[in-house]
Formats: structure tokens, C-alpha cells, sequence
């Protein structure tokens, strides 16, 4: 339900039922004029490969543990934990366990 004061979001920690390819399941959950809101679903495993976003982002653990490398660091997203990353910075996903992240790319003010 969309408000002119606030969106309710849901979905955000839904599982990947999409199969077992090589990539994580994307869904974008919302899009404003200041951010989009996408889950990132993996299972065990899965990748996904290094890349660079244009804007900063925030990547927020959902659930499982996910391994989040930037600038040479290799970061474990969990619930409760969460990273924000500068605008064309290379980063990349790894999946220890089935679980998710909320990707926030911030793109307006």
C-alpha cells in the first residue's frame, strides 16, 4: 500500500525459489525518486560476480550469511549487520548459506 508519506515494503527476507542457477534470485521491491529497494535471494553457493553500481548503495543482511568483498575485504552480511558503499566501487556477493540482502541504491536526495 503506497501513501503520499511512506511505503509499506514486504518481501524483503523471502527465500530464492527460483531453482539453483549459477545467479541470485532479483526482485526490485520498490522504486521512489531518492532510492530502489531490491532483494537479493541466494542459496548456498551462488555468486554474484564483481560489479559496480553507479550510486551508493547500503546492502542490509536479511537472513543466512552472505560474503560481501569490497576494497580487499571480505565482509560477512547476516541479520543485524548491513554495509554502505560509495558509487562505482567493484564489490562482490558470495553465498555461505541459503539467505537474503536488501539492496538500497540511493540514486536521489
Amino acid at each position: 500500500m503506497t501513501n503520499p508519506v511512506f511505503t509499506l515494503l514486504t518481501g524483503l527476507a523471502d527465500a530464492n525459489v527460483d531453482g539453483e542457477g549459477d545467479r541470485p534470485a532479483i526482485k526490485r521491491i520498490n522504486r521512489s525518486d531518492s532510492e530502489t529497494v531490491v532483494r537479493l535471494a541466494f542459496r548456498a553457493g551462488q555468486v554474484m560476480a564483481e560489479h559496480l553500481a553507479a550510486h551508493p548503495i547500503l546492502v542490509l543482511g536479511q537472513t543466512g550469511a552472505i560474503d560481501f568483498t569490497v576494497d580487499g575485504q571480505t565482509l560477512r552480511l547476516e541479520p543485524g549487520s548491513a554495509v554502505r558503499v560509495d558509487g562505482r566501487v567493484p564489490h562482490s556477493l558470495h553465498a555461505e548459506t541459503d539467505g537474503t540482502v536488501t539492496l538500497v541504491i540511493v540514486h536521489g536526495s
